[in-house]
């Protein structure tokens, strides 16, 4: 679950605050296989590499974010908040997605500064998700395969050093490649407060190219968790992902002593 990244000061009040996962899986440039085709190991090999190359090689994007913060009693709505903003994930030093937002609309409204508070917000890595695949993290949950379908749920006994979720569960649908489609999981409450998290979360996944190759990445998300006694949720669609840049201009230099000076570069 991912900390630290720099969020603008008008969510300096939030009311809750959830780490989450949004998914992301790589295509795979093998053909499509028939629904059920695959072993569950040939699956989970295939999920583990999209992982890992998730990890390692997914380039850093921005996306537009779109979204709804709610707060909710048997069902109906007491308050709500939507706002549209800029979500840039970034590699850092350690190499690793990091997430920050500029908000740029509140509730229809331009925004550029203050205060306003948001029932849940909740950001993800857009490949944590795909760790319940990880290949380091598969000895922490036991598997079951159906077609279009793959369950997982935490494993009892598991290395608590390595496996720090317990009392998971969750399933991936597949398309005919194999590819995940909708990831969903619950997590257990405890664990899900221990450690901030979102104790419902679902992903829709869409293709989407960046840099030349084309990745699976969250375009929707839904997800849950207790506020206080009422139930805070938040939904958010992304779009216009695109391969983020960063543009550096240098200036001419001061001229000294009447010299002319350089042409800009």
């Amino acid at each position: 679950m991912k900390r630290g990244a720099v969020y603008p000061k008008s969510l300096a009040r939030l009311a809750a605050y959830a780490s989450l996962a949004i998914s992301c899986a790589a295509l795979s440039g093998a053909s499509a296989q028939q629904p059920g085709s695959l072993s569950l190991q040939q699956e989970l090999q295939r999920l583990g590499a999209a992982a890992a190359e998730l990890e390692h090689a997914l380039p850093s994007f921005t996306c537009q974010e779109s979204a709804l913060s709610q707060e909710l009693k048997g069902g109906k709505v007491l308050q709500g908040v939507q706002f549209i903003a800029t979500l840039r994930a970034q590699r850092g030093a350690d190499g690793k997605l990091d997430e920050s937002i500029s908000i740029t609309n509140v509730n229809g409204q331009p925004f550029t500064n203050g205060h306003f508070h948001l029932p849940l917000f909740v950001r993800g890595g857009f490949d944590q998700m795909m760790r319940y695949f990880a290949p380091d993290n598969q000895a922490c949950y036991s598997y079951t395969l159906v077609p279009g379908r793959i369950n997982f749920q935490s494993l009892p006994g598991a290395d608590p050093h390595l496996c720090k979720d317990s009392g998971t569960t969750g399933f991936a649908l597949l398309d005919t490649a194999s590819n995940a489609t909708r990831i969903e999981r619950r997590v257990d409450p405890a664990m899900a407060k221990a450690h901030h998290a979102a104790d419902y979360a679902a992903d829709d996944i869409a293709p989407i190219e960046l840099n030349g190759h084309t990745y699976r990445l969250a375009h929707h998300l839904y997800a849950e968790m207790p506020v206080g006694n009422h139930v805070g949720a938040f939904t958010a669609d992304y779009t216009a992902c695109k391969l983020f840049t960063a543009t550096v201009t240098i200036s001419p230099a001061t001229p000294v002593d009447g010299a002319p000076a350089p042409p800009p570069e």
